[in-house]
């Protein structure tokens, strides 16, 4: 008995998942804006091709069972965004910058550290740009010199979401 309503709640998570992913993205996105206007910053501008790289590492971190900024096959966020024929670089002056990348890690929960309650959208996305915000490399990234901002987010197996935000 308990392995089919563990089963149950499994499908029925999955569903719920991978139904609200664009809405997760959306609201990291907006919240981001957000604590960007706070301080006083242009809003990031969405961008297609970051929000297909930032749902590509999304995914590949959920595939193929890892958490980093650099994947299994050795590739960085400049060179996956090259493999997938996306300008990782943007020319400021007489330099380049080159794409810069958080991730998190947050469990579709009832009780996850300092979220709380996580399991819907909103609490989601909350929890991961707090978190990023309260780190100060990952708060350096969303406050940075870009124009550009691209959201992708994955769950695995167990329900964790693995959120990837792209900025050039």
């Amino acid at each position: 008995m308990h392995t089919a309503l563990f089963l149950l709640l499994l499908l029925s998570f999955q569903g719920i998942a991978q139904q609200n992913t664009e809405e997760i993205s959306r609201l990291i996105f907006e919240k981001t804006n957000r604590i960007r206007l706070a301080k006083g910053l242009k809003p990031y501008k969405a961008l297609d091709s970051l929000d297909q790289l930032a749902q590509y590492h999304s995914d590949n971190m959920v595939a193929k069972s890892f958490y980093s900024h650099v994947d299994p096959d050795g590739l960085t966020p400049v060179t996956r965004a090259e493999k997938l024929k996306i300008q990782p670089w943007r020319r400021v002056g007489n330099s380049f910058i080159g794409v810069a990348e958080n991730i998190a890690q947050v469990p579709w929960f009832q009780n996850v550290s300092t979220c709380g309650d996580t399991r819907s959208s909103e609490a989601l996305a909350e929890c991961m740009v707090e978190g990023w915000k309260n780190s100060p490399p990952h708060y350096k990234n969303m406050m940075g010199d870009y124009i550009y901002l691209g959201v992708g987010i994955q769950f695995d197996e167990k329900g964790v979401g693995y959120g990837t935000q792209v900025f050039r």
